[in-house]
């Protein structure tokens, strides 16, 4: 039993011994810590101001986002209204452009249908009736001239006088005979005794035939086949207009209803009026 006790009191001699080391040890670390202290001075106070205002910072960032975030929601809701306007204007812009396109097309058939009741190649029977007129007083004019030539004149004379024939007869009888021998000799297929008389033109008589496509009568032995082909022409505008009349209130009707359009041939006829 004295062995175990020995034991024990060398145990608790040791025990003692390291609570003086531990005390010893603490003494020593608060004395560092202290000093410790010392030497950092208000450093605790700043890491802690230091931490409040990094929890100030990120509570801005964070309110940044936020209002970034709404900022661009809002952004593309306003370019969504934008692009949405733009879109009802442009329908709108559409349908008035397809109105005034319909009112246009309304307008421009109904002036094509009006065409219609103007007689077509009415021009060109003009300028034939005005060329076969003038055709005519040629013809009319020689007849009238050889019915002159023809109608007797009585004279009562007492014997022992005679008539004196006036001074533009007496040209006329030494001039004409020898008119006659040259138009003979250059036209040999002119009536017997010189009574075809050749016809003075102009430039605008010219003109006419011209147009005309025909050749202007040079005698008035030529006016009867140019009145042929005067008729000829004549004839054929007025089947064509017959033909007119005939198809022009069912092509009216096509046109205003927008079965036909008339414009390209309009156009046609214009650039060969043109060429």
């Amino acid at each position: 039993g004295g062995g175990h006790r020995q034991n024990l009191a060398q145990i608790n001699e040791e025990m003692n011994l390291y609570r003086d080391g531990k005390r010893q040890v603490q003494d020593k670390m608060t004395a560092l810590m202290d000093e410790r202290k010392g030497q950092l001075g208000d450093l605790p106070t700043i890491i802690e101001e230091r931490d409040a205002i990094g929890k100030q910072i990120a509570e801005k960032v964070k309110e940044r986002s936020e209002l970034r975030d709404a900022f661009r929601q809002k952004e593309r809701e306003f370019n969504q209204h934008i692009a949405e306007q733009r879109q009802i204007r442009a329908a709108k812009a559409a349908e008035e452009r397809k109105a005034r396109d319909a009112e246009y097309d309304k307008t421009r058939r109904m002036r094509q249908a009006e065409k219609l009741d103007e007689q077509p190649h009415l021009q060109e029977m003009t300028l034939i009736e005005q060329t076969i007129l003038f055709c005519k007083s040629l013809t009319q004019t020689k007849e009238a001239e050889e019915k002159k030539e023809q109608r007797e004149i009585q004279h009562d004379l007492k014997d022992g006088m005679e008539v004196l024939a006036r001074k533009e007869d007496r040209e006329e009888f030494y001039f004409v005979p020898t008119a006659k021998k040259k138009g003979k000799s250059k036209n040999k297929g002119g009536k017997e005794g010189g009574s075809s008389r050749p016809i003075k033109h102009n430039a605008e008589t010219f003109r006419l035939f011209d147009q005309l496509k025909l050749d202007a009568p040079i005698t008035t032995d030529d006016v009867p086949a140019t009145l042929e082909k005067l008729e000829a022409q004549l004839e054929m505008y007025k089947e064509k207009v017959k033909e007119w009349e005939e198809k022009r209130d069912e092509m009216k009707r096509k046109i205003l209803e927008g079965i036909v359009d008339e414009a390209p041939k309009e156009e046609a006829k214009e650039e060969a009026k043109e060429e």
